[in-house]
């Protein structure tokens, strides 16, 4: 055997070169942990004067990007990714229900059978800036926003589309989303960087509260007190600046006749037609 045949056997990856002419690189990059399977790398080269240069080049690519660590691991996509982030996010249920409903209704039907690995930038950008245009990112030619997606009969409540924008605050937190489960995915080390990172990040629409004046409040109190319970509701609503689930779970052992004091320790949540009793926010 000569020594250039045995530093061939002896080098990582493969370069095959194709009947059409096209080089073929694979280089091995580990198990994956989802499928357990061996993983590779693999780029094809299009025939021509320097290709087998080119495969040479994108073979080496693919070992720095091994011996770095900075490959994917795996060829999950972005689907298989929300689903073991969700499995093992732990948060309130409200919140994952609000994490589910962004990812169905918004994610997954666009990035969902993306491989994580395949993710970037200009991908994530373009992803963002469909959902500012359309919330239902239309292709832009006239349509109708029926009133069902079902078998149905048009009537007045089907009328012509008309764009309506995702708000600013929304955006934002599909990008946590996103952000929290590609941050998962290099701690799991699944892929080398997290690409969540090389998109703008939707930015944080400003604050403008616009509460009642103070006599618009009285006024409003006057007018809520001709009901007894909707007046004490109200009344406590403005006296003490409780959330809604905060004055859904007071109890009367939590109110201090006496000393005119409320214990406002626990709040309300409710998913669908599920309801239960839970800490306040911190």
């Amino acid at each position: 055997m000569t020594k250039q045949s045995a530093k061939r056997k002896r080098q990582r990856g493969e370069v095959e070169v194709l009947p059409s002419g096209s080089f073929r690189v694979r280089v091995y990059a580990g198990v994956d942990p989802l499928s357990g399977k061996r993983h590779y790398l693999r780029a094809t080269v299009p025939a021509g004067p320097n290709a087998a240069k080119e495969a040479e080049k994108v073979r080496t690519r693919f070992l720095a990007e091994v011996d770095d660590r900075r490959n994917p691991r795996t060829n999950a996509t972005v689907n298989q990714l929300l689903d073991r982030y969700l499995d093992v996010l732990e948060v309130e249920d409200s919140t994952r229900a609000g994490y589910e409903s962004m990812s169905r209704n918004y994610i997954r039907p666009v990035l969902g059978e993306l491989r994580i690995g395949r993710l970037d930038g200009e991908t994530l950008d373009v992803f963002f800036a469909d959902l500012r245009r359309c919330r239902v990112r239309c292709d832009r030619r006239p349509g109708v926003d029926h009133r069902t997606t079902g078998d149905h009969v048009c009537n007045d409540r089907c009328t012509p589309h008309t764009c309506r924008p995702l708000g600013g605050s929304y955006l934002r937190q599909i990008h946590n989303v996103l952000n929290g489960a590609f941050t998962r995915a290099v701690r799991w080390r699944w892929i080398g960087t997290n690409p969540i990172g090389q998109a703008e990040a939707p930015p944080q629409p400003p604050s403008n509260p616009q509460p009642p004046t103070s006599t618009q409040a009285a006024a409003i109190a006057d007018e809520a007190w001709r009901d007894p319970d909707w007046g004490m509701l109200v009344w406590l609503a403005m006296t003490t600046g409780a959330r809604r689930g905060e004055l859904c779970a007071l109890r009367w052992d939590r109110i201090d006749f006496s000393s005119s004091v409320v214990d406002i320790r626990t709040s309300i949540g409710q998913v669908g037609a599920r309801v239960w009793e839970k800490d306040t926010k911190r």
